[in-house]
C-alpha cells in the first residue's frame, strides 16, 4: 500500500472529522503530502496548525468555486471525500441541508476533480446507503451512483465509493456515548434490543478506505467483510469489559432508523467480487472499462442479520481496539 501513496499528493474533504484525522495520522508515516479541505477552522488550528506538512484549506463542499481553485491549486493526484452531514434522525428533520452537502456537495467534489485532472476520487459512503430506509443512507446511494455515474463519462479520472459500517470511536457513536453514561452512573439509552449493527474499529476504516482506493479501477462501490453484533451481546461485551453492572432505558426506534443495517443487497450480488479475505467489490452495471476481478463473491448479501458474531470475548477486545 505505501508504494501507492509515496510521493503522492492527497487531499482529505472532512479531514478534522473523525475519520479524516485517522487517515491523516496513518498517511504521515508514508512519504506524501497533505491537504486538509474542511469548514471547521477551529479544528483545522488545533489538529493541524502547527504542522507544516499538511496544507489547511477552509472550505465547504457546497461550494464548488472553492473545490475548483483549491484543485487548480494544489494539484492533488487522489482525493478522499468524506465530508459529509451523518446524523441519521437530524437528517429526516433538514432533509434539504442534507441534499446540500451529501449530494450536491459529492458532485461538486466531483466535478472539481474531472476538471483539474486528479487520478482517483474516492467516495466514503455508508452501509446506511444499501437499500436505504432514510434520509441520510438515500443521499449517499445517489451520491454513489453519482460518482459510478461521473466515471462513466470520465476518460482520466476514476471514481469510486466505499461502504463502512459503524466506527467503534467515532464522533457520536454509540459505545463511547455509553461510557461516558456509565462513568457517570447514568442508565445507556438504547432504541432496541431487537437491533444489530455492523462494527469495526477506525484502524479498520482506514485500512478499508486505503486499500479501496488503491484497488479502485472504476465506477466500484467496494464493502468491507466485517462482523455484526445484536444489541444485548453489545451491552454484555461492555459489561464484561468494565465489570460493572450497567442500566438500560429502551427509548424506542428513532425516525428512519432499522433494525437490521445492510452493507451488501442480495440484488448486487451478481456483480460482486473478492478482493481478498477482508475486501469486497459492487463492480459498476453500466461501464466503459473493462475490469479485472475474476473471483466472484459466492457467499450470503450482507444484511446485518446474517452476519452476526455472537463471540462475547471477542467482542470485547474488538471495543477494547476501537476505543484504545
Amino acid at each position: 500500500m505505501e508504494r501507492f501513496y509515496e510521493g503522492k499528493k492527497i487531499l482529505i474533504t472532512g479531514g478534522t472529522g473523525s475519520l479524516g484525522k485517522a487517515l491523516i495520522k496513518r498517511l504521515k508515516k508514508i512519504d506524501c503530502q497533505l491537504i486538509v479541505y474542511s469548514r471547521d477552522e477551529g479544528k483545522q488550528a488545533l489538529l493541524f496548525g502547527d504542522d507544516p506538512n499538511i496544507i489547511r484549506v477552509i472550505g465547504d463542499v457546497r461550494d464548488l468555486n472553492k473545490l475548483n481553485t483549491t484543485f487548480r491549486l494544489h494539484k492533488p493526484d487522489y482525493v478522499i471525500h468524506a465530508a459529509a452531514l451523518k446524523r441519521v434522525d437530524d437528517m429526516e428533520m433538514y432533509p434539504d441541508e442534507c441534499v446540500k452537502t451529501n449530494i450536491q456537495g459529492s458532485e461538486n467534489v466531483a466535478v472539481a476533480a474531472l476538471n483539474n485532472g486528479v487520478k482517483k476520487c474516492m467516495l466514503v459512503s455508508t452501509d446506511k446507503a444499501c437499500q436505504p430506509v432514510n434520509v441520510y443512507g438515500s443521499s449517499k446511494f445517489i451520491a454513489e451512483r453519482i460518482f459510478t455515474n461521473f466515471d462513466y463519462n470520465s476518460e482520466t479520472t476514476i471514481f469510486a465509493s466505499v461502504r463502512y459500517g459503524n466506527v467503534i470511536a467515532s464522533r457520536g457513536s454509540f459505545i463511547p456515548l455509553w461510557l461516558s453514561l456509565i462513568a457517570e452512573n447514568k442508565k445507556i439509552k438504547i432504541t432496541s434490543m431487537d437491533c444489530s449493527r455492523f462494527l469495526f474499529t477506525l484502524s479498520d476504516a482506514v485500512d478499508t478506505v486505503l486499500n479501496s482506493l488503491e484497488n479502485a479501477q472504476g465506477g466500484e462501490v467496494f464493502i468491507p467483510k466485517i462482523n455484526s453484533y445484536n444489541m444485548e451481546l453489545i451491552v454484555s461485551a461492555v459489561k464484561k469489559m468494565i465489570n460493572k453492572k450497567i442500566g438500560c432505558e429502551i427509548t424506542g426506534m428513532r425516525p428512519g432508523e432499522k433494525i437490521h443495517e445492510d452493507m451488501l443487497a442480495e440484488t448486487e450480488l451478481p456483480f460482486t467480487y473478492e478482493i481478498d479475505d477482508r475486501l469486497m467489490v459492487v463492480a459498476p452495471q453500466y461501464t466503459k472499462k473493462t475490469h479485472s476481478y475474476n473471483k466472484k463473491y459466492k457467499g450470503l448479501h450482507y444484511n446485518s442479520s446474517l452476519h452476526l458474531n455472537n463471540n462475547v470475548e471477542e467482542l470485547v477486545n474488538l471495543i477494547e481496539r476501537g476505543i484504545s
